[in-house]
């Protein structure tokens, strides 16, 4: 996910007239931000989603595909990669005591050769993925909680219409358990569950939040993603982040080099670096990242969930930028 998600005792009050002041804030937009701080704030505990709207673009270093066939025209053609991110926060709600978090998120990878390979069926040019994380609390005790999180993806080249073959399903159920005194640890178990192109993998699920008692270290890790974060300052952070980023696409379907039908592909890459973050004005943060992609890899799979060609990319350093709408730190 984009977003940082934290539990924390919440009470402070947002001043949502003050942001309103500012030039270009619009009505409905200061009545948005109004309903995020009031569902968000809540007495007690709280789930809060810090980064509620932002924008990000990731540049990668060039690189090239390895173990092409000799016939390939993506044969020593390196490519760069860059990434483009949006996502934005829905208001949460209850029903009883359960609480309900969603967000909505929009990825562009784009593709750009040193040569143009049009002819080789095989070339990436656009990916599109459309995402909805939908988180599911229902506290059964002061310390344990039943967690379910929902994913489904659209993700595909959208050089054909889309269908339900474009869908992916993703979730977790699982369980909760707060730690320490102020229980600024939580610990969750569970069951990871993907469906996608008629196939079904299940795996482990595990989450961890952790938030110091005098605030200055925080780590999160949402399988497969890690987070930690050290507040040198209330506008100023510094820390590590590491992810697995893959991407499972439909394609239209074509002949690939051994003259297997190639039905969708999967391009995956482990992202590992250093990150800061810096408040600009109001709740508007300004964050960094910079590191390695390690392991890349993409993978062309037949109707049958059969790998049909699986190649492997070179190391790409990479940049990330990004523009974020937080709330609960100003």
């Amino acid at each position: 996910m984009k977003t940082l998600i934290t539990v924390r005792k919440s009470g402070a009050r947002f001043p949502t007239k003050a942001y309103c002041k500012y030039k270009g804030m619009t009505k409905w937009l200061c009545l948005w931000i109004a309903a995020l701080t009031l569902l968000f704030s809540t007495k007690g505990h709280s789930q809060m989603i810090q980064d509620v709207a932002g924008v990000a673009a990731t540049v990668h270093q060039k690189a090239s595909f390895n173990d092409l066939p000799p016939e390939s025209a993506l044969s020593g053609n390196k490519f760069q990669l860059n990434t483009y991110d949006a996502w934005l926060a829905i208001p949460p709600f209850s029903i009883g005591k359960t609480s309900i978090f969603s967000n909505l998120n929009y990825r562009l990878m784009d593709f750009n050769y040193n040569r143009s390979t049009a002819g080789d069926p095989n070339q990436i040019d656009k990916i599109h993925e459309i995402k909805s994380v939908i988180i599911i609390r229902h506290p059964i005790s002061s310390k344990w909680s039943i967690l379910g999180i929902a994913m489904p993806t659209l993700a595909g080249d959208f050089k054909k219409s889309v269908s339900f073959d474009d869908l992916i399903l993703d979730g977790i159920l699982g369980m909760s358990r707060k730690f320490g005194r102020e229980s600024n640890l939580e610990i969750g178990l569970g069951v990871h569950v993907l469906y996608s192109f008629g196939e079904t993998l299940v795996t482990p699920g595990i989450s961890i939040d952790y938030r110091s008692t005098n605030n200055k270290w925080l780590a999160q890790f949402y399988w497969p993603r890690l987070n930690v974060l050290y507040n040198v300052r209330a506008s100023t952070q510094l820390g590590l982040a590491g992810s697995i980023d893959w991407t499972r696409f439909n394609l239209k379907n074509y002949r690939g080099y051994n003259g297997k039908e190639v039905d969708y592909a999967q391009f995956s890459t482990i992202h590992a670096g250093l990150q800061v973050h810096q408040r600009l004005i109001g709740g508007i943060w300004i964050q960094v990242q910079a590191g390695m992609g390690l392991l890349n890899r993409y993978e062309l799979f037949d109707t049958q969930q059969k790998t049909v060609n699986d190649f492997s990319i070179s190391n790409m350093g990479y940049v990330k930028g990004a523009l974020t709408y937080r709330m609960g730190r100003r």
